[in-house]
């Protein structure tokens, strides 16, 4: 499971390292490989192959008719690459996805159970003081799902 934040910094070339806590998960339940894609809050996403796969079959239940999954597809597949860990440990986030979520030299690496998130520093800081805005709706939301 991929828990916790870890700050990173991007090389000129668009490696990150790879926290050592996901490595170690990586190496212990997955393939050393992330695929990795773009997200609607702005970030990247990075899911382990096998995750990827049951992705992909949950995808293909989708009704292909629908205007709105049919755009949410082209958008999740079109941006999606195989990066392999190197042998430091590091994953390359091409340029396109990198200018997408407006990574520039510092990143946080989040862990979100079965997937890891990809933010730009200032991205997260924004996005962590919304939820701190919106914590009393948020519970609310959460009370009524039963959590």
């Amino acid at each position: 499971m991929f828990i916790g934040s870890f700050h990173h910094t991007l090389d000129a070339k668009g490696r990150v390292s790879v926290p050592v806590q996901f490595r170690q998960v990586l190496t212990d339940r997955y393939e050393e490989t992330l695929i990795i894609t773009s997200d609607f809050d702005l970030c990247l996403v990075g899911y382990p192959i096998e995750e990827w796969r049951q992705i992909e079959e949950k995808m293909k239940t989708l009704p292909m008719m629908q205007k709105e999954v049919k755009d949410f597809l082209r958008f999740f597949y079109s941006s999606a690459v195989a990066s392999p860990l190197d042998r430091q440990g590091r994953i390359l986030l091409p340029a396109p996805l990198r200018q997408y979520a407006g990574l520039n030299r510092d990143v946080v690496m989040i862990g979100m159970s079965n997937k890891i998130e990809i933010w730009g520093e200032r991205q997260w800081k924004e996005k962590t003081g919304q939820v701190s805005q919106n914590a009393e709706r948020i519970s609310a939301a959460l009370a009524g799902l039963g959590l």
